[in-house]
């Protein structure tokens, strides 16, 4: 990674090379452009050309003519990557010294001010080419400006201060070529940090588990990372064009239009999916139609702290039950069982015995179902062949049912091979579904049968247990799941919640829908990074 990255870095700065080097073709034509109308021009004849007006003309017109052929050549002919390199800017820069020296030469020496213009060579040699050889360049310059003013002075074309302009000159050249060094070094420096900690944050946004999406204000995604690819895409290596967001996500962000607070809510992309946690709010712009930031996490974990805390309170509510209700429960029960065995009691008497015996063993059995979610240890999920595994578990449930009963396996499609789930849990959850499905079916038809179903739907496993009893009503559905709501009189209401609570804890969802009867849905929407984590651990 480090040398892609310092790859890229020399491309960056071998395209800025040859930028800058475009740049200052135009310059040098602008100049050529400059010197000639000066040349032409009377009134700036003592100036421009006075000392040798034909080196003068001469000079110019093959300047001209050659930063024209570079202005047209470099772009069309040559290759960027051959421009970038020092070699054609040294030819070129101390080219432009030479030519340059001989218009001050023909316009009498340093006292006609071209040589200022050497300045300006020297300064972008100073940011074009790396290192000790820009230093040449000045030198270049400094020692031609001298020996042109020699040169001048045995023509008597000059005078002797012009040595100290010159020497003045040199140290300017020198000056302003180091410090664009310098600049340009430090430039360098700076720009490869900040390409440095660009790498490290697209990295990092990368492969963080949270999910992070940029999207427009009409909902289409701009921006997301790996992690919310598989969130709200799953399967999905790379996205369309234009893509939007899914349509709960997308219509809530819409509705509710956040300004910059954060704001979170909890979303699921369909049926099967894992519930999600959405964290976003609006990107701060000077543009009035904003775009939207969004962090998307998986809530399991969130859910699983809030249900160890559940079990924790539990807990304790269970404990306080044990020791309150348990215990004064047990003596009532058995003092009913010992007024009905006495002789005196009339019939009516022994029907108000069996009426307290019987709402204490209905009172017990919540006890006992309390006490059992208190107790209930962390999921140990295991890989489980479903297809075996549903058949041993039929077999034993049969074998525990007090009632003939017919249970018929439906196989929709060939789901995966393994699954990860705690054996215990499932069995738990299969055998209340199972339970109430046989007695409602046998309730509406008089013959204890029910179908469970196995199949996938969107790369989602389920098992539907499915009875042919009435159903509940669109009303109720809502309170389904609820502790200690029930239908039934005799009913304690926790089975559903806890055989819900057990699916949330192996990291999947049970759902109810009114389907020729009822049909109970456990979903296992386990994403692969989970299952890897789970089976290291």
């Amino acid at each position: 990674m480090a040398v892609e990255s310092t790859n890229k870095i020399d491309d960056l700065h071998s395209l800025q090379r040859s930028t800058i080097l475009r740049v200052y073709n135009y310059y040098r034509i602008l100049i050529s452009f400059l010197f000639l109308y000066l040349f032409s021009d009377v009134n700036f004849r003592e100036f421009v050309g006075s000392a040798n007006p034909e080196l003068f003309q001469s000079t110019i017109l093959f300047y001209l003519g050659a930063n024209i052929l570079i202005g047209l050549a470099l772009p069309i002919f040559v290759s960027d990557e051959f421009v970038s390199k020092a070699a054609p800017s040294f030819i070129i820069l101390t080219a432009d010294i030479i030519a340059l020296t001989l218009l001050m030469s023909a316009s009498g020496g340093v006292a006609s001010g071209l040589g200022n213009f050497l300045i300006f060579t020297v300064a972008f040699g100073g940011g074009l080419i790396y290192g000790r050889i820009s230093t040449v360049l000045p030198a270049i310059a400094f020692i031609l400006t001298i020996y042109n003013e020699f040169y001048l002075f045995f023509l008597d074309a000059n005078e002797l201060q012009s040595f100290f302009q010159a020497g003045i000159l040199g140290i300017v050249y020198f000056v302003a070529n180091i410090f664009f060094q310098t600049l340009s070094q430090q430039l360098r420096r700076r720009e490869k940090e900040v390409f440095t900690l660009e790498k490290i944050n697209q990295l990092v946004v990368e492969k963080i588990s949270t999910g992070v999406v940029v999207a427009s204000h009409d909902g289409i995604i701009k921006l997301i990372n790996a992690s919310g690819r598989e969130f709200l895409f799953p399967g999905t290596n790379e996205l369309a064009e234009n893509t939007e967001l899914p349509r709960a996500l997308r219509s809530r962000i819409r509705e509710e239009q956040p300004v910059a607070d954060r704001q979170t809510f909890t979303f699921h992309v369909d049926d099967n999916s894992q519930d999600l946690l959405a964290t976003y709010s609006k990107v701060v712009s000077p543009d009035p139609q904003l775009d939207t930031l969004v962090f998307i996490e998986d809530s399991t974990l969130i859910q699983q702290q809030a249900q160890q805390l559940k079990l924790a309170a539990l807990g304790r509510l269970s404990a306080s039950i044990a020791h309150e209700i348990r215990n004064p429960l047990g003596a009532i029960s058995h003092a009913a069982q010992l007024l009905s065995e006495s002789e005196k009691l009339d019939r009516g008497d022994l029907r108000l015995s069996e009426i307290i015996q019987t709402h204490c063993l209905r009172l017990n059995k919540v006890v006992e179902n309390v006490l059992q979610m208190s107790r209930r240890k962390t999921a140990e999920p295991k890989k489980l062949k479903l297809n075996l595994w549903l058949d041993e578990f039929i077999l034993e449930f049969k074998a525990g049912f007090p009632e003939e009963s017919d249970i018929q396996v439906v196989q929709l499609d060939n789901p995966s091979d393994e699954l990860l789930f705690d054996p215990l849990h499932l069995s738990q959850i299969l055998g209340n579904l199972c339970q109430n499905g046989l007695r409602y079916s046998k309730k509406k038809t008089g013959k204890a049968h029910l179908a469970i179903r196995i199949g996938s739907e969107s790369d989602t496993q389920f098992i539907d247990v499915i009875d042919d009893g009435e159903g509940v009503s669109e009303d109720l559905i809502s309170n389904l799941f609820e502790p200690f709501y029930t239908t039934e009189v005799t009913g304690t209401g926790l089975g559903l919640y806890l055989s819900k609570e057990l699916c949330e804890a192996n990291n999947a969802r049970l759902s109810y829908s009114n389907l020729q009867g009822s049909r109970f849905r456990i979903s296992f929407v386990q994403r692969p990074t989970q299952q890897f984590i789970q089976e290291k651990a």
